[in-house]
């Protein structure tokens, strides 16, 4: 793995978060039917959040209800990457639930559903290439939903891409010319010669950061062992394992220099398969993990990834209208020089709202400037206090705790009636 730092480039960039309103629900389906025109606010979120390990949901009727999903990832401090799209074509053509994606609407309310209940909220596509233009503008759209970031899944199997390298370049223009400082994930799976058969590169060169899809548990075939002694590959007594799958896969993807985000494989549960991912994704300076997928996912999986939260010693913090870089410092007790360099900052007066740093973590996350003088946090006595802005379920986030535990433990009969300056009891 090559040692070069996170890079901070306009793919690194989030559009500033404004406008709240709660998701209706209807008989027959958790939200309203799908509107016809495009969702036009962007989701709320906190000015500094710690990385979360993100559980995939393909199909609702595959994966479960929505409310359970959302209350267990709630319950055990993880996010959601929620499958959106697939090529030209959103997810209401092949889930046949009312909950299904139909459209912007739909990813945007969605979006305030996970976020509302302490998850935060991705999404997922398959791209195929076979209409480009359609493609970008279903990506972007679901960005301006409320996505806080789009996994493309680029795979060489039947059902996915199926273009060519420059359908690639063509993907990733349009898309950038709509979202320039969106954040982006290529998606692939990470067998040698699986790599060879898709535009890596062409992916690589708009996207962000690159995420295998480390399934230990499917490689293990004899066919497979076969193909990864022919790529130089070869395992040990251990056989495939998280490691081997893993390290594999780095000797291709450190050409690129990009972060890796590795997927694990949710089907697995034997000792020490998942200890031994975390710590070789942590090895590959990954920031958090994924689970694949939520439908199939042992309880003690959950469990393992809520007792092992990232450890990444920073926050992501969104700049905030009227930040300088050494107002920021200053929040997270560190320098101006520090912040700079995590983030190649050349220019310290360059940076502007919206954009996404990384700042050394103080266990409590930054407030949007002009609300306090210091980010507002839990104080010693178990308490907080509400400020402009705020909602419960990104209070609880802020906190780490659940968003159902907070408004048991204050008799909030009415989550959306908060007010400023009301103090909360923290559980």
């Amino acid at each position: 793995m090559t040692e070069s730092r996170f890079r901070l480039t306009r793919r690194r960039l989030l559009g500033a978060a404004v406008g709240l309103a709660a998701a209706s629900a209807l008989p027959g389906s958790l939200f309203a039917r799908e509107a016809t025109s495009p969702a036009t606010t962007r989701i709320p979120r906190l000015a500094g959040t710690r990385p979360r390990h993100l559980a995939w949901v393909w199909q609702f009727r595959h994966d479960g209800d929505p409310v359970a999903i959302r209350d267990t990832l709630a319950a055990h401090g993880l996010g959601v990457v929620l499958k959106t799209h697939d090529g030209a074509q959103w997810m209401s053509r092949y889930d046949p639930t009312d909950n299904a994606i139909k459209g912007p609407k739909s990813v945007e309310q969605f979006a305030r559903f996970f976020e509302d209940g302490g998850v935060p909220f991705h999404a997922w596509a398959v791209v195929k290439g076979s209409n480009v233009e359609r493609e970008a503008e279903l990506a972007s759209a679901v960005l301006d939903a409320g996505a806080r970031s789009l996994f493309l899944d680029l795979e060489a199997h039947a059902g996915f891409w199926v273009g060519t390298t420059d359908d690639a370049t063509e993907y990733g223009e349009r898309l950038r010319a709509l979202q320039p400082s969106a954040r982006l994930s290529t998606s692939i799976d990470p067998r040698p010669w699986e790599i060879d058969r898709i535009p890596l590169a062409e992916f690589a060169a708009f996207t962000d950061e690159i995420s295998p899809q480390v399934y230990w548990g499917m490689f293990g075939s004899k066919a497979n062992l076969v193909k990864y002694a022919l790529a130089g590959d070869i395992p040990d007594e251990s056989g495939v394992t998280p490691a081997f799958v893993l390290a594999s896969a780095m000797r291709k993807l450190e050409a690129f220099a990009l972060p890796v985000h590795p997927i694990g494989d949710g089907t697995v549960l034997r000792d020490p398969a998942w200890p031994e991912f975390l710590e070789q994704s942590y090895g590959a300076r990954a920031d958090a993990v994924s689970v694949w997928r939520y439908g199939v996912v042992e309880p003690a999986i959950w469990e393992f990834l809520r007792d092992n939260p990232p450890r990444a010693g920073f926050e992501i913090y969104v700049v905030q209208p009227g930040d300088s870089l050494g107002r920021i410092a200053a929040r997270y007790g560190t320098t101006v020089e520090e912040v700079a360099a995590e983030n190649e900052i050349t220019n310290p007066n360059l940076i502007h709202v919206g954009m996404e740093l990384r700042v050394p973590s103080t266990g409590s996350a930054g407030a949007p400037s002009g609300t306090t003088s210091t980010p507002p946090a839990a104080t010693s006595g178990g308490t907080y206090t509400v400020q402009s802005g705020d909602t419960l379920g990104h209070i609880a986030e802020r906190l780490g705790v659940s968003t159902a535990r907070l408004q048991e433990a204050n008799g909030l009969t009415n989550p959306n009636a908060l007010h400023i300056g009301q103090v909360l009891i923290v559980p």
